[in-house]
């Protein structure tokens, strides 16, 4: 076959355009609580979709409000950071149309040189600028001209463990307290929204800063779930549609039990090495013993699924994630973790003050569940991965 038509997927980067995958439930879920004024949290596991549905949002606002999306990953300064959102506010207030009267306002004073081809701007002052204090003058202009601009902003524990590791925490407790200032003043809300995003448990980054979580309870925390299994096999008719690799119901079927934790990124990986499998023999049609071939390919590949492990010892103390690599690598080999045995873990690290806290942030990370009063992987990939990978549990 000459013609041969790839799936309707990508693997790594973030997917938009025709390769996006509506969520019209979560992103109308979201809307709503933003349309409110509220300021929104999506702390969820890796690879669920986040960037994607941020991304999409941006491009279908709600008459009268405009969005911009940015991954802050890279910010390494406090400074940077100011600079970063007030950039991020100007880009925002600019797409109602700088022509506008009230729209100058924003602009009046400000020398803006030029605005570069990742959306960012250049200011033409060469004296130095306070971002704080001019986000902090741009704010009350947004209510009292009654604009709405929301802010889709990816990563930001990321940013904020990268100021522990550089030992600026007075800088990550700064950002914090400002970033709740601006939420909790009355007359910023309607007219000023965060969307912020991490796949870093952010309740344990801020603690490590602030000894507490306060700073983030006001957020709305939005629950970002793995696919069902309905919106899985809608999902794979979809990224399948037109492609020469097609699966009845029993593939299907099939597929999902073998992932088991529908995230698009893991039942993507899948597509993708049964697609190039079969493109390779010119092979038209699959079996489940194809699937399985895929799957075990998939698990050899450490590159999918490194990132989990190095993760552990990025945001957590040596101590915390020797610990935590522990569990997982009982888990890994005997399938469950049980209570009883994970104090036994627990007293051998001396973490019997927070060994559960641990074990939550590996839950909200999307590493295990707890089923029964035992902890198990979500995912067949990470157990696979983790028992490749490490010495065997004793």
């Amino acid at each position: 076959m000459n013609n041969w038509i790839n799936p309707k997927i990508v693997v790594g980067p973030t997917a938009t355009g025709d390769y996006y995958f509506n969520r019209p439930e979560l992103v109308a879920q979201i809307w709503e609580e933003v349309l409110k004024g509220c300021h929104i949290l999506i702390a969820a596991p890796r690879r669920v979709g986040k960037s994607s549905v941020m991304e999409y949002m941006v491009g279908n606002c709600p008459e009268d409000v405009k969005g911009i999306f940015r991954n802050i990953q890279g910010i390494e300064s406090e400074a940077d950071f100011y600079k970063t959102i007030y950039e991020l506010m100007l880009l925002s207030v600019s797409k109602f149309g700088k022509n506008t009267k009230r729209i100058s306002d924003f602009f009046g004073g400000i020398n803006v040189k030029s605005v570069t081809i990742d959306g960012s701007i250049e200011f033409g002052d060469k004296k130095e600028v306070d971002y704080l204090q001019e986000i902090n003058k741009l704010l009350p202009k947004l209510s009292s001209n009654k604009l709405k601009i929301v802010l889709f902003v990816d990563e930001l524990p990321e940013v904020l463990n990268n100021l522990l590791l550089a030992n600026k925490t007075h800088e990550a407790s700064s950002i914090l307290n400002n970033l709740r200032q601006w939420r909790l003043t009355p007359e910023f809300k309607k007219h000023f929204s965060m969307v912020l995003a991490g796949s870093v448990g952010i309740q344990h980054i801020v603690k490590k800063i602030d000894g507490r979580i306060a700073d983030i309870n006001d957020l709305t925390k939005i629950n970002f779930e793995p696919l069902t299994t309905e919106e899985a096999h809608t999902y794979i008719n979809w990224a399948t549609d037109e492609a020469t690799i097609q699966y009845n119901s029993d593939l299907k079927a099939f597929l999902l039990e073998k992932i088991e934790y529908h995230l698009p990124y893991f039942i993507n990986l899948m597509l993708n090495e049964i697609n190039q499998s079969a493109s390779k023999l010119r092979n038209t049609e699959i079996s489940n013993l194809d699937i399985e071939k895929a799957f075990n390919k998939v698990i050899k590949n450490s590159d999918h699924f490194s990132e989990w492990k190095n993760r552990l010892t990025q945001y957590f103390a040596k101590d915390d994630a020797n610990f935590m690599n522990e569990a997982l690598l009982f888990i890994a080999h005997k399938n469950k973790l049980t209570k009883r045995k994970l104090y036994d873990l627990a007293v051998k690290h001396t973490k019997t003050n927070d060994y559960i806290e641990l074990m939550d942030n590996l839950e909200r990370d999307g590493y295990i569940v707890e089923q029964n009063e035992n902890y198990v992987f979500v995912s067949p990939f990470l157990k696979a991965f983790w028992k490749r990978t490490n010495y065997d549990a004793k």
